[in-house]
Formats: C-alpha cells, structure tokens, sequence
C-alpha cells in the first residue's frame, strides 16, 4: 500500500486551532450538531480553496471569479483569490499541488500518445489526491478567466488612450520594421494555448541519438528567416513542434506582410488600418489571417456547366451535350485584373500560367479592380484579345473609350471551407454602352463560384 504523504505542519496547526475554535462554539452555543470527522474536514480544507460557483457566475452575469460559499477559508490560511480577484495557485495545499502537477504531467503524455505513462502518473495523482481531476479543470478554468480579464483590461485602456492609437500608426510603417521595433501581441485562442507551453522549449529530434543543429542558432537568427519565407510555409514549420509555433509568432513577422498586403487598391490607404490594427490589439497575426485581403499568389477559376440539345438522325433518340467552359481571374497589386473565358479544351493547369498582362488570346478581358469590405468591384474590363489596340489608362483610372461596349463584374469575397478568402461569388456582371453610359445586367445562370487556385510562379505581394 502507498504511503500518503505528509501534511504541512503549519496546515496542521492552522486546522487544528480552527476545529478546537468550532467545538467550542458548538458547545456554547448548545448546538447538537455532530462535529465533522477530522478525516473529511482535512479533505474540506484542501479542495475549499479550489471550489468556485460556476452557477452563480453565470447568473449574474458577472466575468470576476468570486469564491463560492465553499471557498470559506480557514483562519489565517493564505487565501486562493489575490485582491484583484484572480486565482493564486500558491495558495493551494502542498499536497494539492503536487497531484496537479502530476496530473498535469499525464495530460501531456496523453495528448503525446504516450498512454502506459499517462495511465501511471494519472494513478500516481489519484493515489494523491482522489478529486484531483475536478482540481485541474477548476484550475484550469480559472487560470483562462485571468487571461481573459488582463486582455480586456488592455484593451480598454488602449481604446482610452489616444497616443496608443498613434503607436500603431507608427508601427504600421515599414522603416520601422526594419529597424527592429517590434510590437505586437497575441490574443484569442491561441494565446491561451500558449500560456500552457513550458519556458525552456527546444527542437527534439525523432530519433533521440541525433543531434539537432537548430538549437545551436539563436532565436534572432531564425525568426530572420523565417520572415523571408512565405505565409503559408510559415504556418507549415509552426506545426513542426511548439518551439517552431513560438518562433512564428513573432510580431515582426506579421507585422511585414500586413504592411506589404494592405496597401491600395486593397484598402483606401494605410493610415485606414490603424483602426483595423487597434481593434485586433495589435495581434498582426490575425489582422492577416482574418481582415479581407484578395490574393495574388495564384488564379481564382470557375468550372462552368450546361446542357445543349443535339440533333439526331433517328427520332427515337435525344441528344445532349454537356458543355464546360472557365473563367479564370488574375489580381495585380498596381490595381489591374485579367478575366479570361476559355472553353474545355485547355486544362487549368496550362492556361493559368500564361495569365500575363502580355497574353493575348480570344476572350481575354482586362481592368481595374478595388476591394470594399468583402466586395469586389472589377470595371472598365476591355477586350484584349489582340484585334483592338488597348488604350493606355487615364489618371481617372479609367479606359480611354475606343469600343462601344465594356464590361463590370460585383463579386463577393468569402472563406470556403478550408484555406482563407479563396472563394469569390458573382453577384453581377454589367455590359456598359459607352456612347450612352446604360448598364445591362447580363444572366448568371450558367456561372459558378470562382474558387482560389495557388500558383508558385506567381508573387505574393
């Protein structure tokens, strides 16, 4: 049978004092109530100051962790709550807080796959403390509500404080970036995870026998090269380890793409993303992932279905023919798109490639665009195909008139169902007369959704 470990002295005493002080009371004031065993007071002590009213926070409405009516601690015992109302994990019994870290521990090799040292230390934590469990999520739910309440606290204060909204357009610059003034910060879910990683993180190779050369570079060094590297390779090397998740968190990494994406024609001017910026507390990292932004590194292609009835030489039998045709759209970030309806003969694979400014090819259309929110506005799309010279653009933005018609597309930009804001609907496609200026709206019957194809080749910025 295992030993239980022995209870701190001065917890002893204090409980002690604290039993004596209740009996007396008791027994002055005639009450016939049994007094508790000592066994299921100890029991009381150690997980009082763990016990929180979840019920009665919720009700309430209320964000403070407050102690429930089980939380009443024992005279001149050190109190789980610090003034401010968060949880203070020092405060909790020595033998308590052994059990959770071992459980912790046994989480950790859980969540690894490793189940026989799970399974031991999760008994070794049971042995310890038989309510170890409820302690952890106690714990653990606590510990979240913290993070939760210091991140709201900054953001007030930076709501409050005008010279902070000024920083940020300050930071937004990229003389900045390059000097090396970092800031930024990390929030939502993902923060939360990271204050569960251990400080002293490092590269662990598969095979234990050999060595890994990474952690002979510093951090500086890595996250340097890390910022010359695209964004998606970067998320692929923070799923390596949670050393690599630390290393592309870094703020200057972010922070560059946002300044390189985030320019006109994706939005109005860079002073217009302060807001943006402040309303994501400077987490750049989410400013890139979740703040509309339309690509460049590839083509946008639709596959485009209909019927047409064939002609048969016996009556007795129906033809059809299932035609299918692409539309393919290629963003640049001087503000020009290239729109190209080819038929079925060509493969994706092969026609994306040659979406140039230079290409000329029959159904080839090229304009302006702009991005508002989630809309974007193509205009002034134009034939250049190659039977008309194409007219150099006015400081309007717009096409000298040599044809009688041009075109405009409406479409809405969406993030579906894996990957971000790879998916472009059309909401409407226009015939403009240029001797008159009417618009006629042409049908979307046979149109299909553009999905968002990544080309190598092609330059991200």
């Amino acid at each position: 049978m295992t030993q239980q470990p022995m209870a701190d002295p001065d917890e002893l005493a204090r409980f002690r004092e604290a039993w004596k002080r209740e009996v007396e009371e008791r027994s002055r004031n005639g009450g016939s109530q049994q007094a508790p065993h000592p066994k299921s007071r100890t029991r009381q002590l150690q997980l009082s100051e763990l016990d929180y009213d979840i019920a009665e926070d919720i009700s309430s409405g209320t964000t403070t962790p407050q102690p429930g009516p089980s939380s009443e601690t024992i005279s001149g015992a050190p109190s789980v709550f610090t003034p401010s109302g968060h949880f203070n994990s020092s405060a909790v019994p020595t033998v308590v807080r052994h059990a959770l870290s071992i459980y912790k521990r046994a989480v950790e090799h859980e969540q690894s796959g490793q189940l026989d040292k799970a399974l031991a230390l999760y008994r070794q934590a049971f042995r310890m403390e038989p309510n170890v469990d409820r302690a952890y999520q106690t714990q653990e739910m606590l510990v979240s509500i913290n993070v939760a309440q210091t991140q709201g606290a900054t953001s007030t204060r930076a709501g409050e404080d005008r010279s902070s909204v000024d920083e940020l357009a300050k930071t937004l610059h990229l003389d900045t970036i390059k000097s090396g003034e970092v800031s930024g910060g990390i929030t939502g879910s993902l923060a939360s995870l990271i204050e569960e990683f251990p400080s002293d993180l490092v590269f662990e190779a598969e095979d234990e026998e050999q060595p890994i050369h990474l952690n002979m570079l510093p951090e500086e060094l890595l996250v340097l090269v890390i910022r010359r590297l695209d964004h998606t390779s970067i998320e692929r090397f923070a799923a390596v380890s949670r050393k690599a998740r630390v290393l592309t968190l870094d703020p200057g990494i972010w922070r560059e793409l946002v300044v390189l994406t985030y320019k006109p024609p994706q939005v109005p001017s860079l002073e217009s993303m302060v807001p943006v910026v402040s309303e994501y507390h400077s987490d750049f990292r989410r400013v890139y992932v979740e703040h509309p932004r339309v690509r460049f590194d590839g083509a946008f292609i639709a596959v485009c279905h209909y019927v047409r009835p064939g002609l048969s030489e016996n009556s007795w039998v129906n033809l059809s023919h299932l035609i299918t045709y692409h539309r393919y759209l290629r963003f640049f970030p001087d503000g020009k798109v290239l729109s190209l309806l080819a038929n079925e003969e060509a493969s994706p694979a092969q026609v994306v490639h040659s979406l140039k400014p230079s290409l000329r090819k029959k159904g080839l259309l090229i304009g302006t665009w702009k991005l508002s929110g989630t809309v974007v506005t193509i205009s002034n799309l134009i034939d250049a195909s190659g039977r008309f010279p194409i007219p150099p653009i006015t400081t309007s933005g717009s096409h000298e008139p040599f044809a009688r018609y041009t075109f405009s597309m409406s479409l809405s930009l969406r993030s579906r169902p894996m990957g971000r804001w790879n998916k472009l609907e059309l909401t409407a496609y226009n015939s403009v007369d240029l001797e008159n200026g009417n618009s006629t709206p042409l049908g979307l019957r046979h149109e299909r959704p553009f999905w968002f194809s990544k080309v190598k080749s092609f330059p991200a910025f």
